[in-house]
């Protein structure tokens, strides 16, 4: 079994990958942890690691920077990178620096598991001679296929993350900012891949869902039409009716007697 070492400047980022990880069921025996590149760099010197899980953006150092500090002192650590970027220099950068892969964020904690689960038996199988080769890294893979890898699993994942997110809470005051922090992604790439995987900004699918599921109470039930209002994230009723309006060319309470 080995050591490994989760870097990353959010605390919370490595309280949830140890919370959801089966790490000695993938073959780990201790963690460290840190949350800078200078204090990794104490870590690794004072207690070799053999596993390194590191988030590339982190104020004092990047993940990269640190690949690149661990190739210059010669130490042998092999290194999954976690990051909300998925962007091909990125990756390429990574290859280049010798990362066995690259997860992007949020985490599939299964895809995870079995990406370290992988590793482990690579670097069991190079120690009992059974690969010959010095370094264990993604290696054969073209610049093309690294950026058809990285962008379009990053897409799926914007469009299902989001929409789920939208629906989980639709009650709330909804920003993009807000899904952005609380799905680890950076904001403008999060806008930019939703409207590319589905021809409409988040905003506009915000108002879709809404207006969707307050179509459904509204056909379901016989709730007040403030009370549906407020069930969709819209405590302003006038407010909520022009919107409406809007969109179906009817009055909430119109649209209900057609469809009731």
């Amino acid at each position: 079994m080995y050591n490994v070492l989760l870097v990353d400047d959010e605390p919370r980022t490595i309280d949830a990958l140890e919370k959801n990880v089966d790490w000695r069921c993938c073959g780990i025996r201790k963690i460290f942890r840190s949350v800078s590149m200078r204090e990794a760099i104490r870590i690794i010197e004072e207690h070799r690691p053999e596993i390194m899980i590191c988030d590339i953006e982190m104020p004092g150092g990047s993940g990269l920077q640190l690949l690149e500090w661990l190739q210059v002192q010669k130490k042998k650590i092999n290194c999954i990178l976690v990051t909300c970027h998925p962007e091909f220099d990125y990756m390429r950068k990574a290859i280049q620096l010798q990362c066995y892969d690259y997860i992007l964020k949020p985490i599939n904690y299964e895809e995870f598991s079995r990406v370290l689960t992988e590793l482990v038996r690579k670097m069991e199988a190079a120690e009992n001679g059974q690969d010959t080769e010095k370094s264990i890294n993604w290696g054969g893979m073209s610049d093309m296929e690294i950026k058809e890898r990285g962008l379009a699993d990053r897409e799926r994942n914007v469009e299902l993350e989001v929409k789920k997110y939208i629906q989980e809470h639709m009650v709330d005051n909804i920003t993009v900012t807000g899904i952005a922090e609380a799905l680890h992604f950076n904001p403008q790439y999060l806008m930019r891949a939703f409207k590319s995987k589905t021809d409409m900004s988040i905003v506009e699918y915000i108002t879709k869902a809404r207006l969707d599921t307050a179509k459904k109470i509204l056909k379901d039930t016989p709730l007040p039409i403030k009370i549906v209002a407020s069930m969709v994230g819209y405590g302003d009723y006038a407010y909520f009716t022009r919107v409406f309006r809007k969109e179906t060319g009817v009055s909430p309470s119109r649209y209900r007697s057609m469809h009731q």
